[in-house]
């Protein structure tokens, strides 16, 4: 066997030769206890550290300025005791911030839900056909109002429209939006009319060129409206028209349904 050196020794599980600080065979890789302790510091670096030591001794201390001073001191951690305190105090504001957060998305979502209330109820009045109407009955809605000009105009024109040929058709179709009073009226004044319409083959065409509201409520309208009115009789060579020019008032009345005409005064 050949001579150990004063660092090596036999590991005792494989008997091969080993460093005498080794914790593991480098053979059969055992965990050995080590013989002698392994340094912690190179020599090299032991002879250094006298250097060291005396290079500080002779190099005079530099004070840190004031102000670096009290920078390096807040830079240290507090104190346990302070430490624990400021979770406390962060924890306690963020609930305070959170508890507002929820209270604002509260508000919002109440604002939210009441425009959309609003918005529906608009929708539907629109759908429904509802007037807008002022606290006092008054249409002051757009809609509402050309909706009463454009039934004026047009129960103007079917009331003073009639063709000899088609009689009876032109009068069921004006009596449709007539209120009861006003139907007998007009039964009563196309009754005389009706031996000279079908004798001189008359026909008469209004056509509503403009038409003015007077007052307007949710359930009675007042409306002036302007008219060119022809009027022709006979056929063929022997036929004659006229043209002329009416105003007239119409008064509406609007129960549940459309507006039908109630009154009718011609102003020349």
């Amino acid at each position: 066997m050949a001579k150990l050196k004063r660092d090596e020794r036999v590991c005792p599980y494989c008997a091969e030769t080993i460093k005498a600080s080794a914790i593991k065979c480098r053979f059969c890789q055992s965990d050995v206890e080590p013989v002698i302790e392994p340094t912690s510091e190179p020599t090299v670096a032991k002879a250094a550290a006298p250097a060291k030591k005396a290079a500080a001794k002779k190099a005079p201390a530099k004070k840190a300025p004031a102000k670096k001073a009290a920078a390096e001191k807040a830079a240290e951690p507090a104190p346990a005791s302070v430490m624990q305190d400021v979770p406390a105090e962060r924890v306690s504001l963020a609930d305070r911030l959170g508890g507002l957060r929820a209270n604002l998305t509260l508000v919002l979502a109440t604002l939210v839900a009441v425009a959309a209330i609003g918005v529906g109820a608009l929708w539907w009045r629109a759908e429904q056909g509802s007037p807008a109407a002022a606290p006092n009955g008054v249409l002051v809605g757009e809609d509402a109002r050309t909706e009463v000009l454009i039934s004026a105009a047009d129960l103007a024109t079917r009331t003073l429209s009639y063709d000899y040929k088609t009689f009876d058709n032109d009068m069921e179709t004006a009596r449709a939006r007539m209120t009861k009073s006003f139907r007998k009226e007009y039964d009563a004044t196309m009754s005389q009319v009706r031996a000279n319409t079908e004798k001189n083959k008359v026909v008469l065409q209004a056509t509503a060129v403009s038409s003015a509201i007077i007052s307007a409520t949710e359930h009675k309208a007042t409306v002036l409206v302007f008219l060119n009115q022809t009027t022709s009789a006979g056929v063929g060579k022997d036929a004659k028209q006229q043209a002329n020019q009416n105003s007239l008032v119409i008064t509406l009345t609007r129960g549940d349904g459309d507006w039908a005409i109630s009154k009718l005064t011609a102003l020349g």
